[in-house]
């Protein structure tokens, strides 16, 4: 159309630039729009050494790492704070390679001489005098040990959170720990897990002949190792079973006691608390807990009692000692990069800086945080994100008022009610720019240059004791402690925020005031209604407006839910993922794909009255140089967030283990149930991006 008109600021034809590089313009849109939107991104960047698979969201993390490796590289000035030097000479100490090379395996080795940390398959390798004696050993003693030293759960994971059923009040959690490898790994007999386990197995008995025990001893005791954990694997219970409810299970010490009686659990709790932090926090039988795996922890405790004391000592030290080789010399490193070459498929270490920043941004979260929101967050983000925010509540309880006929006027009353209370937190929480409380948080911390492992050492024992702080105080419910740096967005569900971090809100996921809003509506508005959406979908649904698990939905809206959500499991159970040779597990991913398809919906409806009302309803200028419309460019914008490619190791990973759907099946999936799409794209009813009348809806 020859009338409408073109923007040609500076702005608009980089963006024109960016995204005519990303396509692949000889794929048919209604074909496979994914193809035709990343095409020309997947074939320009292929997947480096270093990673198990690429993409925008990997791109832009790598992007904040480098401004974070830059400001942490200053050099120091007396005006730095305190938590600022403290920041640079942990990256300093990480980056310290020659100090590692001279150590070498000695940090770990002298940790290993520790009582309740002696490695029963190093035999005499430490000395005779830090040899593993059946007789002293306390497995209690020696979880809690890696709990409160390292940071580390292993058979059992204890944690402090928000109650489910009152989410004002903090509470003990008890769960199953995680596994080394994923739980298919385990139960099942393919090639690929066959090839993971043996890589385990390898890594196991080298690590351990490497910190001084002999090969002879350590096949034998490894081997005994990993079958334990087969059998663990058998009683975990699996993703799909841990529902909320069924993860509820409110217990005092005393209960719990009685229940599984070969624990002494109140001792376990305690010896996970470092009284000298909290000298005022006592605990007793009495203490209430949350138990989310009550069948697990009565059969770890059969399976333990049938299982050598010395292989249930192995299994322990060797989960803490995994967890620790990375921070040792190269020789470990590059042990370790050989299991992940066959789990993961990277073939070269990450550069180390990249490594340094990482650990770093992780466990000082808030200095680095404070660091980047400084030189590299513009305030007035925040205005616009309050627009995309408002426009896409407006929207969802626009939809569920006019649209949405499956759900009684009680239920749909109340959950117009969650959707008003939904609290939206954007770049960064307000605290960390409190020099006091940012000093205060990291004053038992003193580093050196030259102790990397040390520094590691107190570091997670801060972080070990970080969440027990919470127990006895009321939940902010309007505060967030997410760290800023982070590229990603989160739904809370005991606290009904959605939260966008610094590091997220950058191209091509936030684009400026400068820019078409339909870039920014495609992908930042959808994630905003993403995450929206998360306190609609079937886990977050349960959960009421004050964050409390508790049913305000009646039977029959509950019945219609599931009937409509069926229709979505269907969907993405026949998609077919080359990459990883595995279907998408349609039920795994269900929340993801409520979402992704809710906010997609949300996005574009709040777009389309932005443009009424503030443009009148005359269109935005188009982009110079793609022919395409806005609403063409709303979806384009999304596709773009997600374009990403795997290799075949990390694709499966993904299946198994991970709550979304493939980036290709994101994009395919929400848009051919979406008539907006198809009326855009011009598809006909046979072409695959136009599922007709089988579309799927939940909002």
């Amino acid at each position: 159309d020859i009338g409408e008109e073109l923007c040609l600021t500076a702005e608009c034809i980089e963006a024109a630039g960016s995204i005519l590089k990303k396509m692949d313009p000889a794929i048919p849109p209604c074909e496979d729009f994914y193809q035709y939107a990343c095409g020309g991104w997947l074939r320009d960047h292929p997947i480096p050494e270093d990673s198990s698979s690429y993409g925008i969201y990997p791109w832009l993390r790598r992007n904040v790492d480098l401004k974070l490796k830059e400001l942490l590289e200053q050099a120091d000035v007396d005006t730095d704070l305190e938590a600022v030097q403290k920041a640079k000479v942990l990256y300093r100490s990480c980056m310290n390679e020659p100090a590692l090379e001279l150590l070498d395996a000695k940090p770990l080795q002298m940790e290993l001489r520790k009582r309740e940390l002696r490695w029963p398959v190093l035999g005499d390798a430490l000395g005779g005098d830090a040899r593993w004696d059946a007789r002293n050993f306390d497995l209690l003693e020696t979880l809690a040990q890696i709990r409160t030293q390292h940071s580390k759960s292993v058979l059992l994971r204890l944690y402090v959170s928000a109650d489910d059923k009152n989410s004002k009040q903090y509470i003990i959690k008890l769960d199953q720990a995680s596994l080394v490898l994923s739980r298919e790994d385990y139960i099942t007999n393919t090639i690929e897990a066959q090839k993971n386990r043996e890589a385990l197995l390898k890594l196991m008995v080298d690590l351990s002949v490497m910190l001084g025990a002999n090969e002879q001893d350590a096949e034998s005791q490894m081997k005994a190792v990993l079958d334990f954990e087969i059998q663990l694997s058998q009683i975990v219970i699996p993703f799909e079973n841990r529902t909320s409810e069924n993860m509820y299970n409110k217990y005092t010490l005393s209960k719990l006691q009685r229940a599984v009686p070969e624990f002494n659990w109140l001792r376990f709790v305690k010896a996970a608390v470092d009284f000298k932090l909290y000298p005022d926090l006592s605990i007793s039988f009495s203490e209430p807990v949350i138990v989310r795996a009550p069948q697990y922890m009565k059969e770890l405790f059969k399976l333990l009692n049938a299982t050598e004391i010395r292989t249930v000592a192995n299994y322990a030290v060797w989960r803490s000692v995994l967890s620790r080789v990375t921070t040792l010399s190269r020789r470990f490193l590059f042990r370790y990069l050989d299991f992940a070459r066959v789990t993961t498929g990277t073939t070269s270490l990450r550069p180390r800086w990249d490594k340094c920043v990482n650990y770093v941004e992780s466990t000082l979260m808030y200095v680095t945080g404070r660091l980047f929101v400084n030189k590299h967050f513009q305030e007035d983000k925040k205005h616009m994100m309050e627009e995309l925010t408002e426009g896409i509540r407006w929207a969802f309880i626009d939809m569920l008022k006019k649209e949405n006929d499956w759900m009684d006027a009680q239920t749909k009353e109340r959950a117009i009610e969650k959707a008003h209370a939904v609290l939206a937190k954007v770049g960064y929480p307000e605290f960390i720019f409190n020099d006091t409380y940012i000093n205060e948080e990291l004053k038992r911390l003193s580093f050196s240059e030259k102790d990397y492992f040390g520094n590691v050492m107190q570091t997670l024992r801060f972080i070990a004791q970080e969440d027990i702080g919470w127990l006895r105080k009321t939940v902010p419910r309007t505060e967030w402690f997410t760290n800023p740096t982070t590229v990603n967005a989160f739904y809370s569900s005991s606290t009904n925020q959605i939260r966008f971090p610094a590091g997220e809100l950058q191209k091509p996921f936030f684009w400026g005031l400068s820019y078409p809003r339909s870039l920014s509506y495609g992908a930042i508005g959808i994630i905003v209604g993403h995450e929206l959406t998360h306190g609609f979908d079937n886990n977050g649904r349960k959960y009421d407006k004050d964050g409390n698990l508790e049913q305000w939905w009646s039977n029959t809206s509950i019945a219609s839910f599931n009937d409509k959500t069926q229709c979505m499991i269907s969907q993405y159970n026949s998609y077919h993922w080359k990459e990883a040779g595995l279907n998408v597990k349609g039920k795994r991913t269900l929340a993801e794909n409520i979402a992704d398809n809710g906010g997609m919906r949300e996005a574009f409806r709040a777009y389309r009255r932005w443009v009424e009302k503030e443009r009148s309803g005359v269109e935005e200028p188009l982009l110079p140089g793609l022919g395409l419309t806005n609403n063409q460019l709303f979806f384009l914008s999304y596709a773009h967030v997600r374009c990403n490619s795997y290799r075949p190791e990390a694709a499966r990973d993904q299946i198994l283990s991970g709550a979304h759907s493939p980036p290709k099946y994101r994009v395919v999936g929400a848009m051919s149930n979406f008539e907006e799409f198809r009326k855009a794209f011009n598809c006909p009813e046979t072409s695959a991006m136009n599922r007709g009348a089988g579309s799927c809806r939940v909002w």
